[in-house]
């Protein structure tokens, strides 16, 4: 890799597109430029280059991957594009971020990862929470609650209409919530434990009729050492409420995310034992630092942090989380399964 900064394409300029402009934007005097971005919407992308003074746009983002200037992509599309086009992206020897959820499905996944390896490319996911002051205040003081046995997490927002007309199909989106949200959740309690769950039932419902994919949703995971955790989603909840439990057998953590007027920017407040050690805007912002984290792993030749083979795990679960979902049963997972 020449040069200083890693030059950078983002493929996809819709909503959370800006949020890793931002970032791109915020570490271009360090170690980050962006060369060029990709949309099939020439006006948008256009006016986004614009905005951003990015020289190359292109409409096919198969142009993009044939850019020589081009090191590395952000990925920034509808669920259902990740797999294709991050295979695509790992042939063309381009180093890859891509947004959560990593892709519909494990199988997927796994493809993703086999064309990275062979391709000798870095390929990172972004679980964007994982890169909190918050999460790494409760990694480092998790000897104070002593080994977590109970996690609740309750990610409970307010979409009256669809931002995004993909959103409206479960076939794009993988029904809806569950991967769009319950990723995130789903990672928090593996990285945090450490384990995979024996133990998976979800139940899911529809409210809004403006998407097909379900908007409600509870899922419950056990694992063999006795440790319970649950997962609310709702996109039908007003006030936002973003805030994960922690039980161990010393004492109980408490973390309450707050959406900030800056794009999904993001303040935090940590409770450990009744007592406030963290409370402040996420600065810089959670994707600034993914986006270092992403650079960083490729001068240094390492796995990033969300790594797509440690992402393999989360995909897994949402997997059985989604099989439970549509059966209505209880499933019990085995090492095997892995």
């Amino acid at each position: 890799m020449s040069g200083k900064k890693t030059r950078i394409g983002i493929i996809g300029v819709g909503r959370i597109a800006m949020a890793h402009f931002d970032a791109a934007m915020e570490l271009k005097d360090q170690s980050v430029e962006l060369v060029a971005i990709a949309d099939v919407r020439a006006d948008r992308a256009r006016e986004i280059a614009d905005k951003f003074k990015v020289k190359s746009v292109y409409g096919d983002y198969h142009g993009l991957l044939k850019d020589p200037e081009v090191e590395a992509v952000i990925v920034c599309l509808p669920n259902f594009l990740h797999h294709r086009v991050c295979r695509d992206a790992a042939k063309a020897k381009k180093h890859i971020l891509v947004e959560k959820p990593m892709a519909m499905n494990l199988r997927e996944a796994d493809e993703m990862i086999e064309a990275a390896q062979k391709n000798q490319v870095t390929l990172m996911v972004g679980q964007s929470r994982r890169f909190s002051d918050a999460i790494k205040e409760i990694r480092r003081r998790m000897d104070e609650i002593g080994p977590p046995f109970r996690m609740d997490i309750s990610f409970l927002v307010s979409f009256p209409q669809p931002p995004t007309d993909w959103w409206k199909s479960s076939e794009k989106a993988g029904g809806l919530v569950i991967l769009l949200q319950g990723s995130h959740s789903i990672d928090t309690i593996l990285w945090l434990l450490n384990k995979i769950p024996t133990t998976v039932f979800s139940i899911s419902r529809s409210r809004n009729p403006l998407w097909e994919g379900e908007d409600e949703a509870d899922i419950f995971l056990g694992f063999d050492s006795g440790e319970l955790a649950t997962v609310h989603l709702s996109l039908s909840t007003m006030p936002y409420l973003h805030e994960t439990i922690i039980v161990g057998p010393k004492g109980t953590m408490r973390l309450f995310e707050f959406p900030t007027e800056k794009t999904f920017g993001f303040s935090y407040r940590l409770e450990i034992n009744g007592k406030t050690v963290l409370d402040g805007e996420q600065i810089p912002s959670l994707y600034t630092v993914q986006l270092k984290e992403f650079v960083g792993s490729i001068r240094e030749n390492r796995l990033p942090t969300a790594s797509g083979e440690e992402l393999r795990k989360t995909m897994l679960v949402l997997d059985q989380v989604r099989k439970s979902d549509r059966e209505g049963r209880v499933l019990h997972l085995t090492s095997s399964i892995a």
